[in-house]
């Protein structure tokens, strides 16, 4: 097995955005499902809309902070370190985190995106 340095990882996740948005859900639901829905093992908020969502979330991951809850939170793109996507409990996921799951996931993630484009 491949094992990455943070910068690989990066530009690992990076290079699939380049193969094109794909509207729905079925993608990520498949990804999902392929590594055992870990999204339905604590509760979610999903934000959807035009405008609005960073901030949304943002906020609302500070007041549930503050009411002692533990969060994570997701927003793109980001604008310096592509950890700030990423956050739990307001602190930047580690660089390795990301190497990590990258490490573990490449082979699924490679694998729908070479069945997608034949």
């Amino acid at each position: 097995m491949r094992r990455h340095t943070y910068a690989a990882a990066e530009s690992f996740i990076l290079s699939r955005e380049f193969f094109g948005m794909k509207l729905g859900l079925e993608n990520i639901t498949q990804f999902l499902q392929s590594i055992g829905s870990p999204q339905q093992q604590y509760p979610t908020v999903h934000l959807a809309g035009t405008n609005g969502k960073g901030s949304c979330s943002a906020m609302l991951a500070s007041i549930l902070e503050q009411a002692g809850y533990r969060t994570g939170l997701f927003t793109s793109p980001h604008l310096v370190d592509f950890r700030e996507r990423i956050r739990v409990d307001g602190t930047y996921i580690s660089r390795q985190a990301i190497i990590g799951f990258i490490n573990r996931l490449r082979p699924v993630l490679v694998k729908k995106n070479s069945r997608s484009l034949s």
